[in-house]
């Protein structure tokens, strides 16, 4: 696959991340939907639903926020892609800007000009995760809305506040930001030893698969406790107080430091707009969060 079609290729991925929701969010919103209880709440998620669908019919944006492309890449070291996907990446964004259109979100933070391309000093946001011996590029998008970005936190705790501090913190940050962020929302958390370390995690949780819970069954029990704690808030769905705030949460974490507790907190708003793309050596592809889609 030469940097043409590969561009061309990231370029459809990119409108239909911002088009289409993955298959376990839409799964997630309509179960959600099905299991309202008052009449406005199911009202709202059939509105949501509706959304959804007129979007995916008229391939139109699903928010007009259409977000900050943050792109999490599971490199192969051997794929022949190494030396030109970020350029590929690039230029994809700045295709799919025109093309769908895409908002124009890359502004700079101190001339105040909007590049008008989504393409600027660091953005798209491009983290790695180096694979040695693999052949294979694993894409994963996410476009991260201005709303649930409020939410967005990395703060270090003292080592004895630990898991109640974590909680605490969350319920604090929900109380003030989460009606801003558009919910029900899904969250992911990081914990470890600085605070970037614990923001990158908590983004990387962000990613995971809706419903699924972590291998390891202490952080699954925190998962739990954490959604449990934060639904108890009744934000509710779009701020009314109805129904669950938070549809999922997901916890990554590393190792930590003997005095440090960091914390990272990443959020979406029910629009999760997030995509994997699968690029393998012999020029074939597929979107695995997306099982219906072909973007031929």
């Amino acid at each position: 696959m030469d940097e043409r079609e590969l561009t061309e290729i990231i370029s459809r991925f990119i409108i239909l991340v911002a088009t289409r929701l993955p298959d376990d969010v839409i799964t997630a919103l309509k179960a959600a939907g099905k299991s309202a209880e008052e009449p406005m709440e199911r009202q709202l998620f059939a509105t949501m639903l509706e959304n959804l669908e007129y979007a995916r019919k008229e391939r139109i944006p699903i928010c007009q926020d259409t977000g900050i492309p943050y792109f999490h890449i599971k490199l192969g070291l051997s794929s022949p892609a190494v030396n030109y996907l970020e350029k590929c990446v690039k230029k994809a964004v700045v295709k799919a800007t025109k093309e769908l259109p895409l908002r124009p979100n890359a502004v700079d933070p101190l001339t105040e000009v909007n590049t008008e391309t989504n393409v600027g000093r660091n953005v798209p946001w491009i983290d790695y995760e180096l694979v040695p011996g693999s052949e294979d590029v694993e894409i994963c998008l996410h476009l991260a809305g201005g709303g649930s970005s409020l939410v967005g936190r990395s703060v270090v705790l003292k080592p004895l506040e630990k898991i109640e501090g974590l909680i605490d913190n969350l319920l604090e940050v929900l109380t003030e930001y989460g009606v801003n962020a558009c919910p029900p929302l899904f969250l992911g958390i990081g914990i470890g030893a600085t605070m970037e370390m614990a923001a990158v995690l908590s983004k990387r949780a962000l990613l995971k698969t809706v419903g699924k819970r972590s291998e390891n069954p202490k952080i699954a029990k925190l998962e739990e406790t954490i959604l449990q704690s934060l639904n108890e808030l009744k934000i509710g769905t779009q701020g009314m107080g109805l129904g669950k705030s938070i549809l999922d949460v997901h916890v990554d974490y590393s190792a930590r430091h003997p005095t440090t507790f960091a914390v990272g907190i990443s959020a979406s708003c029910w629009v999760f707009r997030r995509g994997v793309l699968m690029l393998r050596r012999d020029g074939s592809f597929e979107v695995p969060t997306h099982r219906e889609v072909d973007l031929l």
